[in-house]
C-alpha cells in the first residue's frame, strides 16, 4: 500500500471499531505491513494525531473521542461578532486558527471552531486574552464560503472517503454514494452534511463531477481552476462584441494622436510571450536622454457599458498557468488588436520623459499616440548583447540598448538613494515537458535587461499617479503600508540571537536597506530576507492616497499592463479624461473603490491559484525522489518542526519535531530554535545538513542525517546600531528589483513572487 491507501485503511478500521486501541506493533500486525509500509506508518499516525482524528494513550492509538459541545457563557445574551474563519494554521499542523475582522484578528482553539471551514463567515464570542492575542469561540456559521470542494476520492473495500486538495480544508469527508468514481479520481464534492466535530460526526458529501485521474497535469490544472471557480470561457455577448472590433486602424483614429511610427520603438519580453502591452524607445539628447514608454490603448476599443469591460471588471486580472492562460480580455484583443507586435501600427498611450545626464527628470508628459514597433526582443538576447556575445540584434538597436542600460543604472541608483527596498530572493522558474509535467526547478536571477524594463515602467507608473492625484477628483493607487512595528521589534530580538544588532533610524526605509546590505554572508540573506519580507504588509489597490513603502514613492499606480490587469485599464480611462482630455468617461469615487477592491481580491486569487498548481507539480516531481539524499539549509523554525530549503532543487520541506531524534526536544519560539535538554544538541536558523526525502503527501517530509549538521551563525557579531538619526546609512550596494510581468507580482513586500521571469515595475 502507498501512503494514502494505508492511511485510508487505518481510518476504515477505526471507523469500524471506534472504541478499539492499537499499539504501533498491533497496527503492523493487523495490516501485515511490509518494511516499506512500516516506514510510512509513523508519519501517518503522527499526521492523524495532528488532524485530531487519533489520540495516543500510553502506547495505544485511539479514535479521538470528541468532547461535548461547550455550553454558552453564563453571561446573558453575549454579544456576538462576525468575522471570516482562517484555517491556515490548522492546515500547517497547529492546534488553533484565526477569525479575521476589519478591526483585529482573534485566536481560536481547534476545539472552539464548531464546524466552520476556511473562509466561512462565522458569529463568535470574544473571550479571555491569550498572551497578546484576543481569543474567541465560534458560536455559529453564518454563511458558507462554498458548498463544493475539489479533492481526491479514496476507495477501499466499497468504502469511500474524500480528501480535499486545499490543505486549509483540514477535515476528511465520507462519500454518501460509494459507487461514484474510482480510487484516485480527482472529483468535485458537494457537501450534504457539515458534521459536528464535538459529537464525533464526520462531514458527508456526494460526488457531482469527476475531473479525471489525480496526478495528470491537465486534471490537476482543471482541479485548481474548479477549486477557485475561475471562468474558463467568455460569455457569448463578450465574444460577439470582440468579433465586431476591427483590427484595422480607422482614419479618424489617427486624429489628435502623435505620430511616432518612425521612432525606433521595440519590445522586450520572455521568448514565450504572446501579448505585448508595452514598448519602449530611448533617444540620446543634448541634455541626456528622452524615454518613451508606449502602452497599448485598450480603452480606445472598449465602452465601460459594454460586455467586454463588464466581464473584465469581474475577472480583475489574467491568470497564468503552465501551458494555459485565463485572460482578462478576449484573445482577439489581447493577442491581436492591442498587442504591440512588430511591424504593425498600434494605438497607444505614451509617457514621454526627458532626463539629464545624471538621470534626473527634466520634463514629463502623457499623450495618445500611434506607433510601429520595429523589433521584438527577448530578455536572453539582450543579456547576451550586454555580455559581449554575438546576437542578431540590429546594430542601431544595439546602440540604443546600451544607452538604455546606462540610463537604467542611473535610475537604479536614484531609487536606492530614495530608500527602495530590495530583497535578495531569486524567483523560482518552472520548466515543463511537452506533456505538461514539471521537468525541473531552477532559480532565476534578475538580469540587466529585466532592470531596464523595471525601471522604465516605474517611471511611467509614478508619473501617472502623480498627475492624476493633482488633476482627477479620484483615482486608484497602488499602495503599500508601513510594516507592523510589533513585527519589526520581534525581528530585532530574533536578529540579536543570531549576532546582528539592529537599531532603527527615523527613516525606516534606509534602516532596512542598511540591514539588508550588512548581513555577514549569504546564509543570512536566505533566511532573514525572507523573514523580513513576511513582516511586511501586502501591496494593494486603493482610492486612498497612501504612499508605497517598499518603493519609497509618495505616488504610485499601475498603468503599464491594461491587457491583463483591471486597475491599469481603469487608470487608462482616467488618463484619457483628465490628462489627455480626449474622453468624457468619468467614474464616481464609489465605482473606483469597487474596481480597487475587485482588483485586490482577484490578485490574491491569482497568487493563490498559481502557487497551488506549482505546489501540486512540485510535489509530483519530488515524489519521484523519495529516499534520495540532498543538502539543505534551515530557513524557518516553528512548533511543527524545521523548514529546510534544498540546495540542488529550490523547494522546501519539513522535518517534524518527532523526526529530530531521541530525547526531549524543546521549541524555543523567541530564538526559532530546537534544543535537546538531555544531549544539549540544537537545531536553529541557517543550519546546514543532509536530509533524506522521506515521503511526499501534502508537503515534502524530510528526515535529517544528524552527523552532517553544521551551524553557520557568524562568529563576529554584526552591529547595525546607530544612535543618531543624523548618521545616515549608505544606500545598499545590492541593486535591482526582481519582478514579474505576467502577474505583476514581485519579490518585494508589495506582493508575492511569480513563476514568470519578466519585469514591468509592477509592485
Amino acid at each position: 500500500m502507498n501512503y494514502n491507501e494505508l492511511k485510508q485503511a487505518i481510518l476504515e478500521y477505526y471507523q469500524k471499531y471506534p472504541h478499539t486501541g492499537l499499539s504501533y506493533n498491533e497496527i503492523v500486525n493487523t495490516f501485515q505491513l511490509n518494511k516499506a509500509e512500516k516506514a510510512l506508518l509513523s508519519g501517518i499516525l503522527s499526521g492523524l494525531m495532528e488532524e485530531g482524528i487519533l489520540t495516543k494513550d500510553s502506547k495505544k492509538y485511539h479514535l479521538q473521542q470528541m468532547p461535548k459541545a461547550k455550553q454558552p457563557s453564563p453571561t446573558p445574551n453575549p454579544k456576538l461578532l462576525q468575522g471570516i474563519f482562517d484555517a491556515t494554521p490548522l492546515s500547517r499542523g497547529f492546534s488553533y486558527a484565526f477569525i479575521r475582522t476589519p478591526e483585529k484578528d482573534y485566536y481560536v482553539d481547534a476545539e472552539d471552531i464548531l464546524n466552520a471551514f476556511h473562509n466561512d463567515i462565522v458569529a463568535f464570542e470574544p473571550k479571555y486574552r491569550k498572551g497578546h492575542q484576543d481569543s474567541a469561540i465560534i458560536r455559529k456559521v453564518v454563511k458558507r464560503s462554498t458548498e463544493q470542494f475539489v479533492g481526491e476520492l479514496i476507495r477501499r473495500n466499497g468504502f469511500s472517503t474524500f480528501i480535499c486538495s486545499n490543505p486549509k480544508i483540514f477535515r476528511w469527508f465520507f462519500v454518501s454514494d460509494p459507487a461514484q468514481g474510482e480510487n484516485g479520481d480527482k472529483v468535485v464534492l458537494k457537501v450534504t452534511n457539515w458534521g459536528n466535530p464535538q459529537m464525533g460526526k464526520v462531514p458527508v458529501g456526494k460526488v457531482i463531477e469527476i475531473l479525471g485521474k489525480s496526478g495528470e497535469p491537465e486534471v490537476e490544472l482543471l482541479a485548481v481552476i474548479r477549486q477557485y471557480n475561475l471562468p474558463l470561457e467568455f460569455p457569448e455577448d463578450v465574444i460577439a462584441e470582440a468579433n465586431l472590433l476591427s483590427a484595422e486602424i480607422k482614419p479618424e483614429d489617427y486624429r489628435n494622436r502623435r505620430d511616432l511610427r518612425n521612432l525606433y520603438s521595440f519590445t522586450i519580453d520572455p521568448i514565450t510571450a504572446k501579448d505585448f502591452d508595452d514598448a519602449i524607445a530611448v533617444e540620446k539628447t543634448s541634455k541626456g536622454w528622452r524615454l518613451y514608454v508606449h502602452i497599448a490603448d485598450v480603452a480606445h476599443y472598449l465602452s465601460v457599458e459594454g460586455a467586454i469591460f463588464q466581464e473584465a471588471s469581474k475577472r480583475g486580472n489574467s491568470f497564468y498557468f503552465p501551458k494555459r492562460v485565463i485572460p482578462m480580455l478576449p484573445e482577439r484583443l489581447s493577442n491581436l488588436i492591442c498587442s504591440l507586435r512588430p511591424e504593425e501600427e498600434k494605438l497607444c498611450l505614451t509617457v514621454q520623459t526627458d532626463f539629464d545626464r545624471k538621470g534626473q527628470i527634466i520634463e514629463q508628459q502623457i499623450y495618445e499616440s500611434v506607433i510601429c514597433s520595429q523589433s521584438r526582443l527577448n530578455y536572453d538576447e539582450v543579456d547576451d548583447l550586454f555580455a559581449g556575445k554575438e546576437t542578431e540584434i540590429p546594430i542601431p538597436l544595439q546602440d540604443i540598448l546600451l544607452e538604455a542600460r546606462t540610463l537604467s543604472r542611473l535610475l537604479t541608483e536614484k531609487r536606492m538613494n530614495a530608500g527602495y527596498i530590495f530583497f535578495d530572493l531569486p524567483e523560482i522558474e518552472y520548466e515543463y515537458d511537452e506533456n505538461g509535467f514539471l521537468k525541473c526547478l531552477t532559480l532565476a536571477e534578475e538580469t540587466e535587461s529585466h532592470k531596464i524594463i523595471e525601471n522604465f515602467m516605474l517611471v511611467a507608473n509614478e508619473f501617472v499617479a502623480t498627475r492624476l492625484s493633482q488633476t482627477a477628483p479620484a483615482t486608484i493607487y497602488r499602495i503599500h503600508n508601513d510594516p507592523d512595528f510589533n513585527k519589526l521589534e520581534r525581528l530585532i530580538e530574533l536578529l540579536s540571537y543570531y549576532g546582528v544588532k539592529w537599531v532603527m533610524y527615523e527613516n525606516l526605509n534606509k534602516s532596512i536597506q542598511y540591514l539588508l546590505n550588512s548581513f555577514p554572508n549569504e546564509a543570512y540573506h536566505k533566511v532573514f530576507d525572507r523573514i523580513l519580507l513576511r513582516s511586511m504588509k501586502k501591496a494593494r489597490y486603493s482610492t486612498e492616497h497612501i504612499h508605497h513603502f517598499a518603493l519609497a514613492m509618495e505616488n504610485y499606480t499601475h498603468f503599464t499592463s491594461p491587457i491583463r490587469r483591471l486597475c491599469d485599464l481603469v487608470v487608462h480611462y482616467l488618463c484619457k479624461t483628465w490628462l489627455c482630455h480626449t474622453s468624457n468617461q468619468k467614474f464616481t469615487p464609489s465605482q473606483l473603490k469597487h474596481f480597487a477592491e475587485v482588483a485586490s481580491e482577484q490578485e490574491i486569487q491569482a497568487d493563490q491559484s498559481e502557487r497551488d498548481i506549482e505546489m501540486v507539480y512540485s510535489l509530483a516531481l519530488m515524489r519521484e525522489k523519495e529516499g534520495e539524499l540532498y543538502e539543505g539549509m534551515v530557513i524557518s523554525v516553528n512548533s511543527r518542526g524545521l523548514i529546510v530549503q534544498l540546495e540542488e532543487i529550490p523547494v522546501t520541506g519539513v522535518i517534524k519535531e518527532i523526526s529530530l531524534g531521541e530525547g526531549n526536544w524543546e521549541y524555543l519560539e523567541r530564538e526559532m530554535r530546537y534544543i535537546n535538554r538531555r544531549t544539549h544538541k540544537y537545531y536553529q536558523l541557517m543550519d546546514t545538513l543532509t536530509v533524506i526525502i522521506g515521503y511526499v503527501e501534502d508537503d515534502i517530509y524530510l528526515f535529517p542525517i544528524p552527523e552532517t549538521l553544521r551551524h553557520n551563525v557568524s562568529k563576529t557579531k554584526s552591529s547595525l546600531s546607530h544612535k543618531s538619526a543624523s548618521q545616515k546609512p549608505k544606500p545598499s550596494g545590492r541593486t535591482g528589483s526582481p519582478s514579474s510581468k505576467r502577474t505583476g507580482r514581485t519579490r518585494s513586500p508589495s506582493s508575492k513572487s511569480s513563476k514568470s521571469s519578466t519585469t514591468r515595475g509592477n509592485k
